[in-house]
């Protein structure tokens, strides 16, 4: 018999990604933008950095009634395309790059559904990325692109309360 996780009625951000790898550290700066910004206290949500394992996001996310993924996604646009995936089958899968660090979004999807421990509403804000090499910094398009991302993810949380 599993376990049931009791629900937590507040919205979780979660960042996935490196931010020792380029443009892998999206989802880590996004966050950081997150949680430097001053009308953001009005949103309630709970904001956290992880490195993308799949069974980590499965346990951190039970429960929830609303989860914003924000990670590097390659699915073939130019760098700093933003794409905002509300229906979870919608995500590019693992052989097609969907993440560029080991685990991913996509597998934890399918991880959560198989087990029945999905969000009541997941989005994913993945971000293409021009470089994941080495570095701290991301690129001018990835970098350009994080106000918009915040933004996206504010309303999401909002639309949410």
């Amino acid at each position: 018999m599993r376990p049931s996780v009791a629900p937590i009625a507040i919205p979780l951000v979660i960042g996935v990604g490196n931010r020792w790898r380029g443009d892998d550290g999206i989802g880590p700066d996004t966050i950081d933008a997150l949680g430097r910004l001053d009308d953001l206290e009005g949103l309630d949500a709970d904001l956290l950095t992880l490195d993308g394992e799949p069974a980590r996001l499965v346990a951190t996310w039970q429960g929830r009634p609303l989860v914003v993924v924000v990670d590097a996604i390659v699915a073939g646009r130019p760098p700093g395309t933003v794409h905002v995936i509300t229906d979870p089958s919608h995500l590019p899968d693992r052989a097609a790059g969907a993440s560029s660090h080991g685990g991913g979004v996509a597998e934890a999807v399918a991880l959560g559904r198989a087990l029945g421990q999905l969000p009541d509403r997941l989005v994913v804000v993945g971000v293409e990325p021009a470089t994941v090499e080495h570095g701290d910094v991301l690129s001018p398009p990835v970098a350009a692109a994080v106000d918009s991302v915040v933004r996206l993810v504010a309303a999401e949380v909002a639309a949410c309360a």
